[in-house]
């Protein structure tokens, strides 16, 4: 059973995203709101874009006011919350979009982080390199190696974005191309099968008129019949 806390504990915690979520009980909403602002966090710092710096600062609001809209919250309300994960991270919704993610994108992600791996481990050496050489010697060629090892990890993400945009926007032209194909083949079946049900509906009368003619045949040549019979 789950008990409200001091609300201006909840206050102080929820300064840092995820921990004031945390202190009332909710672990795992907390480690959502924790985990998405240091992730996002880091790639933005990885990136080095200003502009990108409103989506931590988004994750970072919401956690504030959750956690005190949490912590203001009825007994009752607060006894009827459930702590799952937020953003989608929760039972089914997070395999859908596993499942998704490696299925499509398994390929990319790999080779963008083994990329990523050999920028970090080039870093790594071109230092040692500069201390084994004399910095003297390397300073322009360290300078320059720096400077494009700096770049490579964001250009690297930039051209990922722009190739999930791309395949975003054919995925949605791919998907409005074959639900076009299946609306014709379904208006093909449905011609069809009124084709079909108007050579039946033709068959039937024709049947029926055949059925008629011979009837009116038999009452004729009955008729005759009766006619000898008589004479």
């Amino acid at each position: 059973m789950k008990k409200k806390k001091n609300r201006f504990l909840v206050f102080c915690f929820s300064f840092l995203p995820g921990a004031g979520e945390m202190y009332l009980g909710f672990m795992n909403m907390g480690l959502s709101l924790m985990s998405s602002f240091a992730v996002l966090s880091m790639i933005v710092g990885l990136l080095d874009i200003g502009a990108l710096m409103f989506i931590p600062a988004i994750v970072y609001v919401y956690s504030f006011f959750h956690a005190n809209n949490l912590g203001s919250l009825s007994d009752e309300e607060f006894q009827a919350l459930e702590d799952r994960y937020l953003f989608g991270l929760d039972g089914k919704e997070f395999a859908l979009l596993k499942e998704y993610t490696v299925g499509h994108y398994r390929k990319a992600a790999a080779i963008l982080l083994i990329v990523l791996g050999v920028v970090m481990l080039w870093n790594v050496a071109v230092d040692y390199l500069a201390m084994l050489c004399g910095e003297e010697f390397f300073d322009e060629f360290v300078y320059w190696v720096n400077r494009i090892s700096e770049d490579i990890p964001r250009i690297i993400i930039s051209i990922a974005i722009i190739w999930f945009g791309i395949r975003m926007i054919r995925g949605k032209k791919e998907e409005l191309d074959k639900k076009e194909e299946l609306d014709k083949k379904e208006e093909l079946d449905k011609k069809e099968e009124l084709d079909k049900k108007e050579e039946l509906d033709k068959k039937e009368e024709l049947d029926k008129k055949e059925e008629f003619n011979k009837k009116e045949d038999d009452d004729r040549r009955e008729e005759a019949d009766s006619n000898i019979g008589k004479e």
